[in-house]
């Protein structure tokens, strides 16, 4: 009897380690989860708008570029108008994943249509294909390889990055599309 609750006591003083052990590492996953919010947000990382930022600051100028988008037709800055939403996706990206419904249908529903949107992927076309399919109808779509021409006129460094050009000049830049489609409806707002 004195083996059975020696063997309790141990097995509880082991539940009770492996609890304790358990709970630290939640904290600190916890804690890497905060420190990598805040490295993003202040642009560590591959995104935000200070140092490794993903694409051009805000008011830089856009570099000259020109593309053939999947339709067989010429892309440039200035057939794109005065003020187009550009991103740039990766296939290979899982954010990038995540957030391209998102920029469909931001793009489905705003002023100027495809015409008005230019989207880049990054890749071969075969990997590119399906990503492509979901950005044809409300988008210009260009694939390039990786540091393609259109990649190195927005600064591209990093995926997904989301840019408003207003008149060749880089109105807002991010990985995160809310920041990007804010700004875009801003002056709709204030009119």
């Amino acid at each position: 009897m004195a083996y059975l609750a020696a063997a309790a006591v141990l097995v509880g003083l082991l539940a009770t380690v492996n609890l304790l052990f358990t709970i630290g590492v939640v904290r600190r996953l916890r804690e890497h989860t905060t420190e990598l919010a805040e490295l993003r947000s202040r642009g560590g990382a591959g995104g935000g708008v200070a140092g490794a930022a993903v694409a051009l600051p805000v008011d830089a100028r856009i570099g000259e570029f020109t593309a053939t988008s999947v339709d067989e037709r010429p892309v440039d800055l200035v057939g794109l108008g005065e003020r187009p939403l550009v991103g740039f996706f990766s296939p290979q990206c899982q954010p990038c994943k995540e957030r391209l419904p998102g920029f469909v249908e931001y793009a489905a529903s705003r002023a100027g249509g495809a015409d008005n949107v230019l989207a880049v992927v990054a890749g071969t076309p075969q990997e590119a294909a399906e990503t492509v399919e979901q950005l044809r109808q409300v988008a210009t779509v260009v694939v390039e390889p990786d540091q393609g021409p259109v990649q190195k006129a927005f600064g591209v460094n990093g995926f997904p990055a989301f840019l408003l050009v207003e008149n060749a000049v880089v109105a807002a830049s991010s990985f995160d599309l809310a920041v990007v489609t804010e700004r875009d409806t801003a002056p709709l707002a204030s009119v």
